[in-house]
């Protein structure tokens, strides 16, 4: 009895004698749960494949392995490891969408006939009588609409929108110097030169217009004899007739002043081409209201304003033409 008193306090002071007791428990029990026979499993629900195949007496499992068919087609399939064939064809290429769109316009514009004459395939339907019908006619395709050339912007050139101030749109137009605008017939606004180092386009405008925008009237707004714009600006012209009233409004937008760096002998040959029949408008200007205040240097390319002395010495040169044309001295 002293081992078992041993062994009995060993597991009160160690705190397993709850862990002893279900030991001792399970193994009274499992001698009495293994003596019963076990319950029999449900059976599984048969799937919908078998179920189908039950219905039809002739029905037969597919087998796994089914015997190939020598003349079907087979698939070509990459795997890992896949030793290449060199003998084999290349795979075709792929058609593009938009050569597949072409050739399907092209079909439609040739009535579905190939090159032979002969209906394409798909083009021909057979009617109940046995004939064919003939094909539908192909839908027109409208023609692609012209695109107009964007004109070519040369050096010290300005490039407005210029027209009725009524109208939809205004015509865009590429202004070399001393360009007359609506015509050299009817001059009413001369292109005559960038100023402010390329920055602004001086303008000489007819006595008979009142500009309202965002130009600038120099020498005063009084006296508007040149008008200078910037790029983004738009500048109303008033047409006023001999009672001052108002006839016609034309609009002035300034899209781009061309003033880009180029080569010495490509900037003289700018600086020197001027419209033919502007330089008959500004002559006629001069001789009738004397000579500008802005004058273009060929040099810079720029239109700048004299000083007082050139301007007075100036004058005082275009009198004395005007006197001697006239018959004095």
């Amino acid at each position: 009895m002293k081992p078992i008193e041993n062994a009995w306090n060993g597991l009160v002071q160690r705190k397993l004698l709850p862990l002893a007791i279900l030991l001792l428990a399970a193994i009274v029990a499992i001698p009495f749960l293994l003596s019963k026979d076990p319950e029999p499993l449900p059976a599984a629900p048969a799937s919908p494949a078998a179920a189908a195949g039950s219905k039809s007496e002739d029905s037969i499992v597919k087998p796994v392995v089914s015997v190939a068919d020598a003349n079907a087609p087979t698939e070509r399939r990459r795997v890992l490891g896949y030793d290449k064939n060199p003998f084999a064809p290349a795979p075709a290429p792929k058609v593009k969408k938009a050569d597949t769109d072409a050739a399907t316009v092209a079909t439609a514009q040739t009535g579905g006939a190939t090159s032979a004459g002969k209906p394409a395939s798909g083009g021909s339907q057979t009617s109940s009588g046995g004939g064919s019908a003939p094909a539908a006619p192909a839908a027109p395709v409208a023609p692609a609409a012209p695109v107009a050339p964007k004109p070519k912007e040369e050096m010290y050139s300005v490039t407005v929108r210029f027209g009725d101030s009524e109208a939809e749109s205004l015509d865009r137009t590429v202004l070399p110097r001393l360009k007359a605008l609506p015509s050299a017939s009817d001059p009413l606004v001369l292109y005559l030169g960038p100023a402010d180092k390329g920055k602004s386009a001086v303008f000489l405008l007819d006595e008979s217009l009142e500009p309202q925008g965002d130009g600038v009237c120099k020498p005063s707004p009084a006296n508007c004899e040149t008008l200078h714009m910037r790029a983004g600006e738009t500048t109303f012209l008033d047409v006023t007739d001999e009672n001052g009233q108002v006839s016609a409004q034309y609009q002035l937008d300034v899209v781009r002043i061309k003033t880009s760096k180029a080569s010495a002998s490509k900037a003289a040959a700018a600086r020197a081409k001027v419209s033919r029949a502007g330089v008959s408008v500004l002559k006629a200007r001069e001789a009738a209201l004397g000579p500008l205040r802005y004058r273009y240097e060929a040099k810079s390319g720029l239109v700048r304003k004299l000083d007082k002395r050139a301007y007075r010495s100036l004058l005082a040169k275009s009198a004395r033409v005007a006197l001697g044309t006239a018959g004095g001295f």
